[in-house]
């Protein structure tokens, strides 16, 4: 006796107009996320359609007339997914970044003559006028044009709880810079980052201001490193994730103290945040050199506390 074959009958249903077409029932790629971009693909083209679920596969109905199109751009759109997509290029460290740690050593240094801790030298002027010769004063580089002082305020600290402060946020996160620019790069983003943002704070300040510290250029080396990661290939898609680690450090870093300068550490991180993105932009052209750029870095507080003495 022949064995009995189970028929099924299958029906078009309900909501299905007479004789649309699937569209979906041949392909191969049957995973719901594919489903749900074959209607987004649709949509886009205008192409009316009408979806169903049956025994736990998808299908999609299209008019006749519309049926060889609707094909051609879902296949289309298949062998876009099937497609390799090239890998991003690494990010590429440098080494021997954490001896960038030694370019803090002069902050020490620094801050021990003027307070005394040892002897300073005595071909300088007595350390007691260092801070009203290097602190930033509104009213005398806009009246008397002493520029020199939005540098030579982030060498002068208030005392060795805001030394130590600078000195050891400043080293982790320049290390970090360093890995990704490079030494040079790194201390002269910091260095021209903090000169940046006492000069934007001080257009920003409606009334006279009196700041010192090295927490300028700290938050523009954090601005600087979120701008480079922003236009690295790598998190280009999540280019806002950086911008958000950044604020989130501006957040807790930058707004405790009673005599914090909110606006200095937020014009420090923004003109940080340019300076890095147009470094990622750079860097992307070919490689920048480090010993000029560290070269320049050591040499701006330099001339700039020169041109104080001089005065």
């Amino acid at each position: 006796m022949p064995s009995k074959v189970p028929y099924r009958i299958r029906r078009r249903p309900q909501n299905v107009p007479r004789f649309w077409r699937n569209i979906v029932d041949r392909h191969r790629r049957r995973e719901y996320t594919f489903f749900r971009e074959s209607l987004l693909v649709l949509h886009a083209l205008a192409i009316p359609c009408k979806t169903t679920v049956r025994e736990g596969k998808f299908h999609i109905y299209v008019p006749p007339l519309l049926e060889n199109c609707a094909r051609q751009e879902i296949d289309a759109y298949a062998r876009e997914l099937d497609r390799p997509t090239p890998a991003p290029p690494s990010l590429h460290f440098y080494h021997h970044a954490h001896l960038t740690i030694l370019a803090m050593l002069p902050l020490v240094l620094w801050h021990g003559w003027r307070v005394n801790w040892w002897n300073a030298p005595k071909c300088l002027p007595p350390p007691s006028l260092w801070t009203d010769m290097g602190m930033l004063d509104g009213i005398r580089i806009r009246l008397f044009h002493e520029w020199y002082r939005l540098a030579c305020s982030l060498t002068l600290h208030a005392d060795v709880a805001h030394l130590c402060s600078n000195v050891v946020f400043g080293s982790l996160f320049l290390v970090l810079l360093a890995r990704l620019t490079g030494p040079g790069r790194a201390l002269w983003l910091c260095l021209l980052g903090g000169v940046c943002g006492n000069g934007i704070s001080l257009l920003l300040h409606q009334t006279n201001i009196q700041s010192l510290g090295f927490s300028t250029a700290l938050f523009a080396g954090i601005g600087a490193l979120a701008g480079f990661l922003v236009w690295h290939s790598q998190y280009r898609h999540k280019y806002l994730l950086p911008i958000a680690a950044a604020a989130a450090l501006l957040a807790m870093l930058g707004t405790e103290g009673e005599h914090t300068d909110y606006i200095a550490h937020c014009s420090g991180m923004f003109s940080g945040l340019g300076l890095g993105t147009f470094e990622g932009w750079r860097r992307r052209r070919g490689t920048l050199p480090q010993l000029p750029a560290a070269l320049m870095a050591l040499l701006l507080p330099c001339v700039a506390w020169y041109t104080a003495f001089l005065n």
